[in-house]
């Protein structure tokens, strides 16, 4: 996972906490953080996607709950990063082993790939982060992408899978300057995110804040709130995060 060091435009910021603060953020109290997301997907033809892996059947049944941590709202699994390499998550319900290979794919619109990665691991049931790396495939400013998640899971069908697919739009949005962040900052700007509808960079922030102080009450909750409106409140903040070593 990327280090709790971002790039950020300091006027851009202090300018979305100012509004988002008065009008879309909302802490009820210090013990009961809320962070406000309500995504937006586009109204003109975008793929409904598929946040979870579904009814299977054969060795792939145990994997039936693979889940895209992408929100789904009706009935499009979509979401917004600022990011040219952005994080994906998704949960995996259970264990899985050199054997079992796993693909990312992203498709721009014309279905050529932007980033097509098959690997495999050793690990048990928990939150898998998949990082874009750079010189591999970027997103694009103001473009969509599709992409699609899949568990080649049945040895006797080597074509059977589970998968899991949706949208992803990059913004416009940069944030240029570099500056290290104390954890409060970092956690006024994971908010800012999630009010503006920039799902991966929320998400990725507050996974990390919540995986280094697991005891923080404030950061699980602000987690839970973040999860609910997207469509995952059966996901719970305490799952394992599995980062790959040899993204």
């Amino acid at each position: 996972m990327k280090r709790l060091i971002y790039s950020i435009n300091l006027k851009r910021i202090g300018y979305l906490l100012g509004l988002t603060t008065t009008t879309l953020l909302n802490i009820i109290s210090p013990g009961r953080a809320q962070v406000d997301f309500l995504p937006t997907p586009p109204d003109q033809g975008a793929p409904t996607g598929r946040q979870r892996g579904g009814a299977t059947r054969g060795s792939c049944i145990d994997h039936q709950g693979l889940t895209a941590l992408v929100p789904e709202v009706d009935g499009a699994v979509w979401s917004e990063t600022t990011s040219a390499t952005p994080d994906f998550f998704f949960y995996l319900p259970n264990a899985l082993d050199s054997d079992t290979s796993l693909e990312l794919v992203i498709q721009d619109q014309d279905d050529s790939y932007v980033f097509h990665k098959v690997f495999s691991i050793n690990t048990s049931p928990g939150i898998l982060v998949i990082p874009i790396s750079s010189g591999i495939g970027e997103l694009e400013p103001e473009k969509s992408y599709a992409w699609t998640f899949s568990i080649y899971c049945d040895a006797a069908r080597p074509s059977a899978s589970v998968s899991v697919s949706g949208t992803i739009k990059r913004t416009a949005a940069s944030l240029p300057a570099d500056t290290e962040l104390a954890p409060q900052a970092l956690y006024d700007l994971a908010k800012t995110y999630a009010a503006e509808g920039i799902w991966h960079e929320a998400l990725s922030l507050m996974t990390e804040l919540y995986s280094t102080e697991p005891d923080n009450v404030e950061y699980r909750n602000a987690l839970e709130s973040l999860f609910a409106p997207a469509g995952l409140s059966d996901i719970s903040p305490a799952t394992p995060i599995i980062s790959p070593s040899d993204f």
